[in-house]
C-alpha cells in the first residue's frame, strides 16, 4: 500500500502542532470559523505567536502605529506574524540586511529603516480603499528603505508568504454579474461597467490604464479572462503600490520596487490555478505584464537568512535558534 506523502502545510500544520503542545506548553485547540485546530493558539494566548523577546515590544509597536493585526493572529501558520518573528528583531540591526539587499542592488550604502504594513506617506488611500495599515487597504508586508552610493532614498515593499497556496483572487463578495470577469478585453477597454472594484470606487484600474502605468496594455488581454481574476490580483495591488509611491513626489523616494518573500519549499504557491500566458509559475509570468521587469524581485526567506547570517551579533543567536526551531528555517 503506497504512504500518502505529506505536502508541505500539512507538514507546517504538524510541525507547529508539536511546537504548541512541547514548547509553548498549550493542548487547548484553537478555533477559527466554529472548527477545532491543533496548529492555532487560543485566542487570548495569540501572543506567544510571536518569540517571546519581542513579543511585548512589536505588539506595542503595531499600537502605536496603527496598524492592524491579522484576523488570524493566533493562527501558528500566520505569514504576518512569521515575518514579524524574522524581521522585527532586525530594526535594531539594520546593517545585517546590507548584504543581503546588495546581492540585487549594486549601489546600496545603507539600510535606513524598516517597517511593516505600509501604505505609503502620512498614510495615502491612493486606491479610494477602506481601511487603514493591514486592514482593508493594500498594505507591504515589509518595507525596507535604503540609501545609495549617491544619498538617494529608496524603497522595496515586500510580500511575504509562509504557506498560503496562491497570491490571492479577487473577492467576487456582491459583484452582480461576475461572468464579466471571463472577457479581458471588455474589462481592459471599459473598467468602469465591466469591472466590479472599479464601480465601487476602486481606482486600480484608473493607475493601470494611465499614461505612466507600469504595466504593459496589450499583455493585460494574454488570458481570455481578466487578468487580475485569479493569481495575480494581490501582486496587481502591491506592484500599483510601489509605483505610486515612487510616483509621489511627497515620499521622497527615487525607486520604489517590489517583491515576494517566500518560504522556498512552498511548491504549490508557484503553481497557479490558471496558466497565464503558458506559464504556471506566477513569479514566473508575473514580470512579462511590466514594461519594467527588474522592479520586481521574487526572494525566498532561506536566502534571506543565509545572507544574513555570517555577521550576526551574539544578541542574535538566540534568535537565530528560535526560528530554526519553530520553522525549521
Amino acid at each position: 500500500m503506497a504512504i500518502a506523502v505529506q505536502d508541505f502545510r500539512e507538514r507546517m500544520e504538524d510541525k507547529q502542532s508539536v511546537y504548541k503542545t512541547e514548547v509553548l506548553g498549550i493542548k487547548q485547540m484553537g478555533w477559527w470559523r466554529e472548527e477545532p485546530y491543533p496548529h492555532i493558539l487560543p485566542e487570548d494566548s495569540w501572543s506567544l505567536n510571536l518569540w517571546e523577546e519581542i513579543s511585548y515590544k512589536a505588539i506595542q509597536y503595531f499600537a502605536q502605529s496603527q496598524i492592524t493585526w491579522h484576523n488570524q493572529k493566533n493562527n501558528m501558520l500566520s505569514s504576518q506574524v512569521m515575518s514579524v518573528n524574522i524581521f522585527f528583531p532586525l530594526k535594531q540591526y539594520l546593517e545585517l540586511i546590507k548584504p543581503w539587499l546588495s546581492r540585487y542592488y549594486s549601489d546600496v550604502k545603507s539600510v535606513t529603516d524598516l517597517d511593516f504594513g505600509y501604505i505609503g506617506p502620512k498614510n495615502r488611500n491612493y486606491f479610494n480603499e477602506r481601511g487603514g495599515r493591514g486592514q482593508n487597504r493594500t498594505s507591504s508586508d515589509i518595507s525596507i528603505i535604503w540609501e545609495d552610493k549617491d544619498k538617494g532614498r529608496n524603497m522595496l515593499l515586500l510580500e511575504y508568504k509562509f504557506t498560503e497556496p496562491n497570491f490571492g483572487e479577487c473577492n467576487q463578495e456582491n459583484n452582480p454579474d461576475r461572468q464579466r470577469c471571463f472577457s479581458s478585453r471588455r474589462v481592459v477597454f471599459s473598467p468602469q461597467t465591466q469591472c466590479h472594484k472599479a464601480q465601487v470606487g476602486r481606482t486600480y484600474w484608473d493607475r493601470i490604464l494611465s499614461e505612466d502605468t507600469p504595466f504593459h496594455k496589450k499583455y493585460l488581454l494574454t488570458a481570455h479572462y481578466c487578468p487580475f481574476r485569479y493569481d495575480f490580483y494581490q501582486l496587481m495591488r502591491n506592484q500599483l503600490l510601489a509605483h505610486c509611491i515612487q510616483s509621489d513626489h511627497a515620499a521622497g523616494f527615487n525607486q520604489v520596487d517590489f517583491g515576494v518573500m517566500y518560504h522556498a519549499d512552498s511548491d504549490k504557491l508557484l503553481r497557479m490555478s490558471h496558466s497565464f500566458g503558458g506559464e504556471r509559475d506566477p513569479l514566473r509570468a508575473w514580470p512579462n505584464l511590466l514594461k519594467n521587469p527588474e522592479t520586481f524581485h521574487a526572494f525566498t526567506v532561506q536566502d534571506f537568512l543565509d545572507a544574513i547570517d555570517k555577521g550576526l551579533p551574539e544578541e542574535l543567536i538566540g534568535w537565530r535558534v528560535y526560528l530554526k526551531q519553530r520553522y525549521g528555517v
